[in-house]
């Protein structure tokens, strides 16, 4: 088995964590596609800084985490400098505030990537374990239970740890490396290294670049490697770019070349709404580029036609107002560039799909390219170059030799602008370790992976009868029946505590199964236990149907004529399809390729599917906002509309508060410029306040209606 089939069978079929690594070049990134592509667990991928995030497809761990600045101390402190920021167990919580759909999310993740790992610190990670055991309130489990895939080369880019901070951390750590966590204590991480190499071909090369990465260069090596420092030759070359180890240096480059163009410059602004933090910018906000510039591609196509990748280079033939045209190096074909867009996002748990979704709340649309006569070694991080000119003498991070020596396909196409001595060379001799002990476990992996498998199908078959979230979803309905008015509410309450009383009987019988199940694992009778299984498909399958889902389902088909009752219409399909889906999960329910149970559903979702889509049309087609706003504009006041339709003067308000964005309400009807800057005031003191907290500020100056209308028109000033 190759080793890139053996971390995928890891990753989508057993919950152990996992370390994929590998050498540039050998497919860490197209696997991580893979797995967001093909994972049906509930996935969030995450990286440790902006810019690898938006790579990823993700969102930043401190983001996600709303991690606190500077050190996490997995103990509590002693004394330290005041100077130092510090984190301990007990402050973490005091001032984690994480919102409700936050932890909803948290607590129904199931894998956690974390890509560009290299760049992750230990105690970072020792937070993140701690906040999701809290969360998740499974304080003994190793991040709460969650299975986390870390991705990553860590003979790249290593974490930032100033000597201030590593003399407290060094305390607690061997490195300042994410796999000297102490969580790492407690749980097994496996290992997979990627070991086929798809960006070079030629051997010679490829052991250089080994030996590179493992501190084992020879004199032969450092003078084969030497040997393409040749200055005479540089200044002559063409279609090449420079790797070097500072931003001001390709800067320098880039502009210098640029000018020297005589061509007259042409500015091509990106076009972004929302949330796009400066610094996670993928490429420059106003582009200035010329007729014969160099350039480079920092995206892959995600066109049919794959025309260019990360890192193929081009020069521009000609420019129009809306149009670059390129020659690629390679094959000197003429391609008409278009613009691409970044997507920054958030996640969020969806109950109407039980599924992670993600939530496009920012977006940055320029053309997918840059100058690049120049480029940093930090930013060449995950490119490919076929002539490339390395500045690597003044290297300053570990790992920065090689990062820059393996962008490249091939020695040819490589020259140095200075000569590579061993003290540019840094790699953590930990690190190395490290890596050869991971190389090492490769057959141990192997033969554990059938019994991760078989772990983890039971896994999955004790959740299945795990109650717990049924008897939240049906104090939910009780609740949510007594609170709401609707008609037949005496009829409605008794359903739902009918509902109620068979889910408390059910988690009973289910409580006594999970032991029972415990058992059944100790023993290798798989007939016994399909038997078993079938059995109790068959008991919460018809009782789950019948007894819960079926009462239920029939109340909303009463409802669903009603009038004015859509919101809880809305509310109560969703606990239906709640129930359904934990039905759902006891049917398709499997061990190491037995199928237990084959026959059709016990309940038939397609009625509800349909009730779905009349609940939306009737909101469509009562469009009650519209409705307002057309008799507001009209000339009519708030208090005459309510009137009109029987609402609140509030409701009418809310209705209003939504067409503040769009102009189509003047916000100077309800709030007055003096409100607007004691409200901005407060808001910009403090951006986290919800609108319950701003209006305990405020007092009773303001109405809800009011704050959430002043809410509206800044967010609407800051997408102009």
């Amino acid at each position: 088995m190759e080793n890139i089939d053996l971390a995928r069978e890891y990753i989508l079929q057993t919950n152990k964590h996992v370390f994929l690594t590998g050498k540039a070049g050998t497919g860490k990134t197209t696997l991580l596609r893979e797995i967001q592509k093909n994972s049906i667990k509930k996935t969030v991928t995450t990286a440790p800084t902006g810019v690898a995030a938006i790579n990823a497809g993700g969102m930043t761990l401190h983001s996600f985490f709303q991690l606190p600045f500077g050190m996490f101390i997995p103990q509590e402190y002693r004394s330290f400098d005041q100077n130092v920021s510090v984190t301990t167990p007990g402050s973490l919580f005091q001032n984690l505030k994480l919102s409700k759909t936050k932890r909803d999310l948290i607590n129904e993740l199931e894998l956690l990537i974390i890509d560009e790992v290299s760049m992750l610190r230990c105690d970072t990670l020792d937070c993140i374990d701690l906040i999701l055991r809290q969360v998740r309130k499974k304080p003994e489990q190793a991040f709460g239970g969650v299975q986390v895939l870390f991705i990553g080369d860590l003979f790249q880019l290593p974490p930032v740890v100033n000597d201030e901070n590593w003399s407290v951390l060094s305390s607690y750590y061997d490195t300042p490396f994410f796999f000297s966590a102490q969580v790492f204590q407690q749980t097994e991480m496996l290992n997979v290294e990627l070991d086929k190499v798809y960006r070079q071909s030629d051997e010679t090369f490829i052991q250089l670049l080994n030996h590179v990465r493992n501190n084992e260069m020879t004199e032969e090596d450092f003078e084969l490697l030497n040997k393409r420092y040749e200055p005479e030759s540089i200044y002559g070359l063409e279609n090449y770019i420079t790797l070097c180890t500072h931003n001001w240096k390709a800067d320098k480059i880039n502009i210098s070349q640029l000018q020297r163009l005589e061509a007259d410059e042409m500015e091509f602004e990106a076009e972004m709404w929302g949330d796009f933090p400066e610094r996670t910018y993928p490429t420059e906000q106003k582009l200035v580029l010329k007729q014969g510039a160099q350039i480079m591609f920092i995206k892959n196509d995600t066109s049919l036609d794959k025309k260019y990748f990360n890192g193929k280079l081009a020069t521009i033939k000609r420019i129009y107002y809306d149009e670059i045209v390129v020659n690629f190096f390679d094959t000197r074909e003429e391609f008409s560039v278009k613009k691409e867009t970044w997507k920054n996002i958030r996640y969020h748990f969806d109950a109407g799909t039980n599924k992670v979704e993600e939530e496009e709340i920012g977006a940055f649309t320029q053309y997918p390219i840059k100058l690049a006569w120049a480029v940093t070694i930090h930013k060449s991080q995950g490119l490919t170059f076929e002539k490339a000119v390395i500045d690597a003498g003044q290297s300053f991070a570990a790992g920065q030799v090689y990062v820059a020596l393996s962008r490249c396909t091939s020695l040819e196409g490589m020259y140095l602008l200075t000569p590579i001595h061993p003290d540019a060379i840094k790699t953590e001799a930990k690190i190395v370790a490290y890596s050869k002990d991971t190389q090492a476990k490769k057959n141990e992996l192997k033969n554990k992976l059938q019994d991760a498998k078989t772990e983890y199908a039971k896994h999955l078959l004790l959740k299945a009868f795990d109650w717990s979230k049924m008897i939240v979803n049906a104090n939910e309905l009780k609740d949510l029946v007594l609170e709401k008015q609707i008609p037949n509410k005496e009829q409605a309450n008794e359903m739902a505590t009918q509902v109620l009383y068979k889910v408390i009987e059910q988690k009973e019988i289910a409580d006594k199964f999970l032991k029972h199940l415990h058992a059944l694992f100790t023993t290798d009778d798989i007939d016994f236990l399909q038997e078993r299984m079938r059995k109790a498909i068959d008991y919460f399958g018809i009782s789950m149907s019948q007894q819960v889902i079926a009462p239920l389902h029939a109340h909303i088909e009463e409802m669903k004529s009603k009038s004015r009752i859509k919101k809880y219409l809305e509310e109560i399909v969703l606990i239906e399809k709640l129930f359904i889906y934990k039905l759902q999960e006891i049917e398709k329910l499997q061990f190491n390729g037995t199928i237990f149970y084959q026959g059709p559903t016990f309940f038939d979702t397609q009625s509800i599917e349909e009730i779905e889509i009349k609940a939306s049309a009737k909101a469509q087609k009562g469009d009650s906002h519209k409705e307002t706003l057309s008799l507001y504009q009209s000339g009519k006041t708030v208090a005459e509309i309510a009137s009109l339709r029987a609402l609140t003067e509030g409701t009418i308000e809310n209705h209003l508060s939504k067409f503040i964005a769009t102009g189509e309400v003047n916000i100077h009807d309800f709030v007055s410029k003096q409100q607007l800057k004691e409200i901005s005031e407060i808001i910009e003191s403090n951006k986290s306040l919800s609108l319950t907290e701003l209006k305990a500020i405020l007092s009773e100056n303001y109405s809800y209606s009011q704050l959430r209308m002043a809410q509206s028109y800044f967010q609407s000033l800051k997408k102009q």
